[in-house]
């Protein structure tokens, strides 16, 4: 059901990107001959008014088709005062980017819902809500309803403090006291070196109960704002991580993965059946919170990537339009008509280049996320 309602999630984000380019531009008097969802061979379309509306066979994204977009785009005489090239530079970049504002506005939106109708996890006290079975802390006795008030004798007030002590412990006993039936014991317990996910670490296996604490709206809407949980904070996140992600040394890490029979390595970038994957494993969980917050960070992070400054993405177009209008700028100085406008054959190696790249990176999420794992599993 999960994956269901992630894909219906991702549909609609689509339809809500392509309807900002399509409603600014219908505002702004601009002609809109096409509004499509995917790519290729047309499944279904109809025509209402001066506007072709449609599926295609290929649902990777989606397209609103405004005239004059393209510098070697024939005009029809009867368009004319209607195409896009034609409108003052400040409609053109409101047309351009509104379909990525509609991902951060569906992203806050998310968000508010989260904190106000679910509420904010909060850092839990030093009780144990879970001790998993055959871990270092069940062997040790530790049980469901204990309290851990020291570690090595240093008292602990939260569930952080005691994941610090562990983290540092490198392997050594550690000496828990816990309190259980209003009378303190001490048990000693040796963290394991590897967590059952298979990564490195101490592990003593333990956690805390989920809290979640209410929050009211103007406070959620502040937070939606400012603060940890904010658009902005996810968005300067992921350019930073982006960043990071794309420098050679990092993409060497990722595509090596192909050969590589290790586990996945989680800095790399999950393909949408990955996403979709932790959608349904938050949801059965009954991690709602968290699920409605990785559906905000799906969308910050697609209309971060369409205001890259690389064509074909939005923000490609909105550098070509900077570009003709710096040029324009200096030949109106110039005493010169300001027509002048970039030929698209200049940057449609670098278009091909950039879809090139991402249709790789994606194809190899796909194999890492679905058909390495499923080889493996044959294998055994």
């Amino acid at each position: 059901m999960y994956v269901a309602i992630f894909v219906v999630s991702l549909v609609f984000a689509i339809m809500f990107h392509e309807f900002g380019h399509y409603a600014t531009a219908k505002a702004f008097g601009m002609k809109v001959q096409k509004f499509f969802l995917g790519f290729g061979p047309t499944l279904w379309s109809v025509r209402r008014g001066e506007t072709e509306y449609g599926v295609k066979a290929i649902p990777a994204g989606g397209f609103v088709r405004i005239v004059g977009m393209s510098a070697l785009e024939e005009i029809d005489p009867a368009d004319r005062g209607r195409t896009f090239f034609e409108q003052a530079a400040w409609k053109r970049l409101i047309v351009l980017s509104a379909g990525s504002v509609t991902h951060f506005v569906l992203a806050g939106v998310l968000i508010f819902a989260a904190l106000t109708f679910i509420g904010l996890p909060v850092e839990p006290g030093t009780d144990v809500d879970v001790v998993l079975e055959g871990s270092p802390a069940a062997a040790a006795g530790v049980r469901p309803g204990d309290r851990i008030t020291a570690v090595n004798g240093q008292p602990v007030e939260t569930f952080e403090e005691v994941r610090d002590l562990i983290a540092v412990s490198d392997g050594d006993a550690l000496a828990f006291t816990i309190r259980r039936d209003r009378q303190e014991r001490e048990v000693e317990i040796t963290p394991a070196s590897q967590r059952p996910d298979g990564t490195q670490g101490a592990f003593v296996g333990i956690g805390p109960p989920t809290i979640i604490e209410p929050v009211p709206p103007g406070e959620s809407l502040r937070r939606t704002i400012v603060g940890d949980y904010s658009v902005v904070a996810i968005a300067r996140q992921n350019l930073t991580g982006l960043g990071q992600a794309l420098n050679p040394d990092a993409l060497a890490r990722w595509f090596g993965q192909v050969d590589d029979p290790g586990p996945r390595s989680t800095d790399g970038p999950l393909s949408l059946v990955g996403v979709g994957q932790a959608v349904n494993a938050l949801g059965q969980s009954g991690a709602i919170f968290e699920m409605l917050f990785l559906f905000a960070i799906l969308n910050i992070t697609l209309g971060t990537l369409n205001m890259l400054p690389l064509p074909p993405l939005d923000g490609g177009h909105v550098a070509v339009l900077l570009v003709e209008q710096a040029v324009n700028g200096v030949r109106r100085i110039g005493g010169r008509a300001p027509t002048w406008r970039l030929d698209p054959t200049v940057i449609m190696p670098l278009a091909l280049a950039v879809i090139a790249f991402f249709v790789v990176l994606s194809v190899t999420a796909l194999y890492v996320d679905i058909v390495k794992p499923a080889s493996q599993l044959l294998e055994q």
